[in-house]
């Protein structure tokens, strides 16, 4: 069995909290926070439900997210999946 993802309000890297945070916040987003949020749901579309092939669009769309608004958009497709990484 898979472990469930890490949540990022427990990181300790000092990297992802503050994107999360400007993205929460609606603030812009610089390259580096826009991996690290692509890094993190990377992480959480693996979790332990990765086998639904319900999440294909997800699995296959998460290293498109290169902007706010693709972020967007994911996490309107995570949300509707029941998958809320945020």
């Amino acid at each position: 069995m898979t472990a469930a993802p890490g949540y990022w309000m427990n990181e300790t890297s000092g990297v992802l909290r503050p994107a999360v945070e400007a993205y929460l916040r609606g603030d812009p987003l610089d390259d580096g926070q826009i991996a690290a949020l692509r890094a993190y749901f990377r992480q959480w579309i693996a979790g332990p439900w990765a086998a639904d092939p319900g999440l294909d669009k997800l699995r296959e769309s998460v290293d498109g997210l290169t902007s706010r608004r693709a972020i967007v958009r994911w996490l309107d497709l995570a949300m509707e999946e029941n998958i809320d990484p945020l």
